[in-house]
């Protein structure tokens, strides 16, 4: 009988995926990266548009199936007109290009564990989502509702918007993970550039909500994705391409510090 004493345990890989918009597709080259060199994901966390890629990889979607998607997607698929007080359109657009693609699932249907991070408006308290029974798709709608641009999402009698508003790093600690990847599509860099037009604007305001909790905290290992660069607006897909590929160069370039926590 052999004895294993000195047989190395493997380590649970845990990946964060940061909102962002547009941005977050980064999150694709991220994912492809990690195919390629054969680096396990054995949980991912994600909140807004790194839910929305989260769910889709967790389903059993492969990277390159994303990409395809993406190459596919526009703004109008996410536009859903809805005369309300709550904001310009309605989040339901969110719920059903996420059903098109994975259908009504649970999170106990998932290939690979997932979490979703939405923040609730009654307590203002972020609030992660991984309960075997609650839709997915319903989730993602939730932690993706920016305020004043989607409507929040009602679920099970609570009030959620956008999980990049408040998400909470302490939380992310309580989970089984030996190794926390985290990966940022929201731009650290200081805003320089003035916005002029409506599409400006509305870029400059999702940016300043989100970028106050973009700073995340180091675990075992801390991975910047900073995609930002004046013609990337956050809710332009024109730059898909590009955010893929700088998505999988971040993994590329940082491949022995991320092998040396494996």
């Amino acid at each position: 009988m052999k004895l294993n004493f000195f047989k190395r345990k493997k380590k649970q890989v845990g990946l964060f995926l940061s909102g962002g918009a547009v941005r977050g597709i980064a999150h694709i080259g991220v994912l492809r990266a990690f195919e390629e060199f054969n680096y396990p994901v054995d949980r991912i966390y994600g909140t807004s548009s790194g839910a929305i890629i989260g769910s889709l990889y967790c389903s059993g979607i492969t990277s390159n199936e994303l990409y395809k998607i993406v190459q596919n997607v526009s703004i109008r698929d996410f536009i859903k007109f809805k005369l309300s007080r709550q904001a310009f359109f309605s989040s339901e657009a969110i719920q059903i290009f996420i059903e098109k693609h994975i259908g009504k699932i649970t999170f106990k249907d998932l290939k690979i564990p997932l979490g979703v991070f939405t923040t609730n408006i009654q307590t203002a308290k972020s609030e992660l989502i991984m309960d075997p029974d609650y839709d997915v798709a319903t989730a993602v709608r939730a932690s993706s509702s920016i305020p004043g641009i989607f409507t929040p999402t009602v679920m099970n009698n609570n009030t959620y918007i956008d999980g990049a508003l408040s998400y909470d790093h302490e939380q992310s600690r309580l989970y089984d993970c030996d190794v926390k990847i985290a990966c940022n599509a929201i731009s650290q860099k200081e805003l320089v550039r003035t916005p002029n037009s409506i599409h400006e604007i509305m870029d400059r305001a999702v940016e300043c909500m989100m970028i106050s909790k973009a700073k995340f905290q180091s675990d075992d290992y801390h991975l910047q994705l900073d995609v930002i660069d004046q013609s990337m607006l956050s809710i332009d897909f024109k730059n898909r391409e590009s955010l893929v590929e700088y998505g999988f160069k971040c993994i590329e370039n940082n491949r022995k510090q991320i092998e040396a926590i494996l």
